[in-house]
């Protein structure tokens, strides 16, 4: 494993792996991209990998079996660069609260269309800005220009921790296997990335009182009552793999912890660590505040470790990156921070009727929305899982125009159409290699890359890549950048 705790968790295979090396910027065809092709080009004619994820215990119990046909590759110095660029990126939006109002948090989640309840519910009374885990998940198309952003969930109610499973399940595939093997493939495990930022955020004392790297907390999964029903079967599966690496964990729901003089406990047992399942969309009136406000409190004396606050969800909302984007922000960035944020973002606005620039021009908002719609995408700013989202180029003009006019001043962005690059994938069963787009769902673990997790559909047009949509989930192995196809690759597997 790397040094790095809350670096890329890579597992290397069982011939050994090379580990991460320094960030560069790559152009033209990839390493991976060569891969890719070498891969397609040695598998053998009716052969479907994805059977092996579908057929494993774990991996298809939870996931189901709509599986992308193949593996993606991704170069090692292609995965550090993202990660340093998207962490720069986190920087600034942990930054917007003292840029834009002067470190007024309240005046910041206002700013992004909060409600008096929520912001109460989720700040300290006295505003002080809380230190906050590292823990994020940007979703991402990948342009012919290289990656753009298109939404950065803050926290910890991440999907995609467990998304090694289906590594896991492929290299018991005998094709897939031979060739990471002889490609020298690895990749990263979300659960270990998990208990890195665990250790890291909260190191547990050893005997001469400094961090003890070894010790393994008791922990709640937690989750909104009204929500735990749906997620108790995912959680149980998530404490099946901490207890795989020596980490006592437990399904809840906030309804059933105990606050006690020492600390917070669940069945009967004090709780070390209370990884939070549950959104700031569940916070919705002054009973759900009243609920959630011991375990608020009992984390900020001291008495448990919340992974992670409400707060961090402050730093996660579309909102946030359209104040980011805002062009009557731009004079608060350096060179550097601008090129970031160009080079990621796309462009991104608070719906309100207003002017704003586009192209260097000033433009109404609203009549810019109707007359580009085929060009953008209109979010809930705080919505998850593609949910909320309409896509104007599927949307009929005038139900966009009346969607768009409903959401002035509500929580809602609109955002450029990103148009995400085609791949080739075999057709499902083993058929012949078909074009299909991809969502990344890449992890800010700390300062750096914590693994990935992604989703296609061969719907190359399709506003929102999700399952009820058609939607295939898949995973990710990392190779060298510097690799050179071996000419050897198209007979692996033949026999």
């Amino acid at each position: 494993m790397p040094e790095n705790p809350t670096g890329p968790q890579e597992a290397p295979l069982r011939n050994g792996s090379a580990g991460p090396t320094a960030p560069h910027a790559s152009a033209g065809p990839t390493a991976a991209a060569r891969l890719t092709r070498a891969y397609l080009a040695g598998l053998p004619a009716g052969r479907a990998p994805e059977r092996s994820c579908a057929d494993s215990p774990l991996a298809g119990d939870i996931y189901g079996s709509a599986f992308l046909t193949r593996p993606v590759f991704f170069g090692r110095e292609e995965s550090r660069d993202l990660g340093a660029r998207l962490s720069g990126l986190y920087d600034l939006l942990l930054s917007l609260p003292d840029r834009l109002h002067g470190g007024d948090l309240r005046a910041f989640t206002t700013a992004l269309g909060w409600s008096p309840v929520q912001t109460g519910a989720t700040l300290r009374a006295d505003g002080r800005a809380r230190e906050l885990p590292r823990s994020a998940r940007a979703d991402l198309y990948r342009e012919e220009g290289g990656f753009r952003l298109l939404e950065l969930n803050g926290g910890s109610p991440l999907g995609g921790w467990d998304i090694a499973l289906l590594n896991r399940a492929l290299l018991q595939e005998p094709y897939t296997a031979s060739f990471a093997a002889r490609h020298g493939l690895g990749y990263t495990d979300g659960i270990e990335v998990l208990r890195g930022l665990w250790r890291e955020s909260f190191p547990a004392p050893g005997p001469g009182g400094g961090p003890d790297p070894s010790a393994h907390p008791f922990v709640a999964l937690l989750e909104w009552p009204g929500s735990y029903p749906a997620m108790e079967r995912h959680l149980r599966r998530m404490a099946a793999l901490l207890a795989e690496q020596g980490v006592e964990a437990v399904p809840c729901h906030l309804g059933q912890v105990e606050y006690r003089a020492d600390g917070v406990y669940v069945t009967g047992r004090r709780v070390d660590v209370v990884h939070r399942w549950f959104v700031i969309n569940d916070i919705a009136t002054p009973a759900d505040a009243a609920l959630l406000a011991p375990l608020t409190e009992a984390a900020d004396r001291g008495l448990v470790h919340l992974f992670t606050p409400l707060e961090n969800e402050v730093y996660g909302t579309k909102a946030a990156l359209a104040l980011l984007s805002d062009e009557r922000h731009r004079s608060l960035f350096d060179r550097a921070e601008l090129e970031l944020i160009d080079g990621l973002l796309p462009w991104t606005r608070l719906v309100r009727d207003e002017k704003v620039e586009v192209c260097g021009e000033r433009v109404d908002l609203l009549r810019y929305a109707r007359e580009h719609r085929e060009d953008l995408v209109l979010k809930a700013s705080s919505s998850h899982s593609g949910l909320d989202v309409l896509a104007g180029w599927e949307t009929p003009a005038g139900a966009w125009a009346e969607r768009v006019r409903a959401a002035v001043d509500g929580p809602f962005i609109l955002q450029r159409r990103v148009r995400p690059v085609a791949e080739d994938f075999p057709a499902p069963g083993g058929g012949a290699p078909e074009p299909a787009v991809l969502t990344w769902g890449v992890f800010l673990a700390g300062r750096g890359y914590g693994g990935a997790y992604l989703r296609g559909t061969t719907e190359v047009g399709a506003g929102v890549i999700s399952s009820g949509r058609g939607g295939r989930l898949g995973t990710l192995f990392l190779c060298e950048d510097s690799g050179e196809d071996s000419g050897e690759d198209s007979r692996e597997g033949a026999a």
